[in-house]
């Protein structure tokens, strides 16, 4: 199955994905609570669940520098109004919070609401037994695209040091986090067409 997402393509060929944040249940009840936030894409196969976030700022690099810098520390150099927009390790952090009791809240409906029914495979996926006995691995990945190197720290130690925050942000869930870019993502889940 194929998915778009920020002008970029992901396939994906085993197991099921969705687009989560396009769904009527997302969409039409889980956004009417406050600042909802919600990852873009989840994919569950035999041995993971993967909740996928997606942020290609190619060519809008200047305008996301700040966001790269680990728990606002930049924010004061937005270039726009940053009052209610946070570094993307915080933002991911509450996605995938967020992400979590939405599909909680689809699962609490049954076949009552038809909207929430795509959610919920993804939902009783998540819940299995099977993550406490390390059968099943779920993994939180960012992808970032755009040159966000500079004189003083490469890409990858953006992205290291935004890992290792994202990390220390979800230590509350049995997770592994991992931030990648189109050069260095792992074909295992998807692949960049």
């Amino acid at each position: 199955m194929e998915i778009n997402e920020s002008e970029l393509t992901f396939q994906f060929a085993n197991g099921s994905s969705l687009k989560f944040d396009d769904t009527q249940f997302y969409r039409r009840y889980f956004n009417r609570l406050p600042k909802s936030k919600g990852v873009d894409i989840l994919y569950d196969c035999a041995q993971h669940f993967v909740m996928l976030e997606i942020k290609n700022c190619l060519g809008r690099e200047a305008e996301n520098r700040w966001r790269i810098a680990p728990n606002n520390k930049k924010r004061h150099l937005a270039p726009v109004d940053a009052a209610e927009r946070d570094s993307l390790d915080i933002e991911v952090a509450q996605k995938v919070a967020m992400t979590i009791s939405c599909l909680t809240g689809a699962t609490t409906f049954g076949e009552l609401r038809p909207t929430a029914q795509p959610l919920i495979p993804f939902s009783d996926a998540l819940h299995e037994k099977g993550y406490s006995k390390c059968n099943k691995k779920l993994l939180i990945i960012l992808f970032i695209e755009g040159e966000f190197s500079s004189r003083t720290r490469t890409k990858k130690m953006v992205m290291h040091a935004l890992q290792y925050s994202l990390r220390k942000k979800l230590s509350w869930l049995n997770c592994t986090v991992s931030v990648v870019d189109s050069s260095t993502y792992h074909k295992k889940f998807f692949e960049l067409v």
